[in-house]
């Protein structure tokens, strides 16, 4: 049995995909950033450096963990 699918779905499909994977890729690279600096900045003794690297990688992390979680709830919702 043969589906027909417009390529307009497919073509949305791709585009979100694309967008999502890269999103969670930079949010992610800015968590390791972010962490690495602060260590650094810490062991410099440079501590409002350390607390604002720190911060930023807090606010990727949770940037990070709700596109996260919007993929697994938008995979497991049956709209």
């Amino acid at each position: 049995m043969l589906a027909a699918v417009k390529a307009g779905d497919i073509f949305e499909v791709v585009w979100v995909s694309l967008a999502a994977g890269v999103f969670v890729s930079v949010a992610f690279s800015f968590v390791v950033l972010g962490m690495a600096r602060s260590a650094e900045a810490a062991r410099g003794g440079r501590g409002s450096v350390a607390i604002a690297y720190a911060g930023l990688a807090l606010l990727a992390f949770a940037a990070f963990a709700w596109a996260v979680g919007f993929g697994v709830h938008s995979m497991l919702s049956k709209d």
